[in-house]
């Protein structure tokens, strides 16, 4: 057993067997005024999905997930795919780009992201991304704290198959968007 700081680590003799408990042991200090979240595993495909504007967004974890300290979605955007331009008045917001290619307005400035990029969006800068390839481009797009998962639910319609094209975009979402956005702090 070693000591490292606020942490108790009893050392491992072998890696534990998939889902199985490890032989170590950790001891997290106790912090008032917080409920730790319970941790969970989510194998690849299994997020709840929606349909954002010419988008697919995999809900990796939601507020409800994380005790509301950040809302994270993997972005699956097609060639031409992305949202408008936005502002969120209440949650800071980073991208990381995994594949692909986007146009990213940031402010008054556009940037062109490829794998490996990172964006951080302060609330109250406008901003949206763009799929400027021909191949589809993949984020992870992260909110914190978390609460905006509510307008995506709200808003974008639930995927039923994965492999399906997103629906077009069309009057009636960017109406629902729109009404929409204020209660969840968005400015479209």
């Amino acid at each position: 057993m070693r000591r490292c700081s606020r942490f108790t680590v009893a050392a491992a003799d072998k890696p534990a067997a998939a889902g199985k408990k490890p032989s170590a042991t950790l001891e997290a200090p106790l912090t008032t005024g917080y409920e730790a979240a319970k941790p969970f595993f989510r194998p690849s495909g299994t997020a709840p999905a929606v349909y954002g504007p010419g988008d697919l967004y995999s809900m990796l974890v939601t507020g409800k997930e994380s005790n509301n300290v950040f809302f994270q979605f993997e972005a699956f955007v097609p060639e031409g795919g992305g949202p408008p331009p936005h502002i969120h008045s209440r949650e800071d917001e980073t991208f990381y780009v995994i594949s692909g290619n986007l146009e990213i307005l940031l402010g008054d400035k556009i940037h062109l992201a490829k794998a490996g990029d990172f964006v951080y969006i302060p609330r109250g800068t406008v901003h949206r991304f763009k799929n400027i390839g021909k191949e589809m481009a993949v984020q992870l797009v992260t909110f914190s704290p978390a609460g905006v998962e509510k307008f995506f639910e709200e808003v974008f319609p639930a995927v039923k198959d994965r492999k399906a094209a997103p629906p077009p975009i069309t009057e009636e979402l960017i109406s629902n968007m729109n009404k929409a956005a204020p209660k969840h702090g968005l400015k479209f």
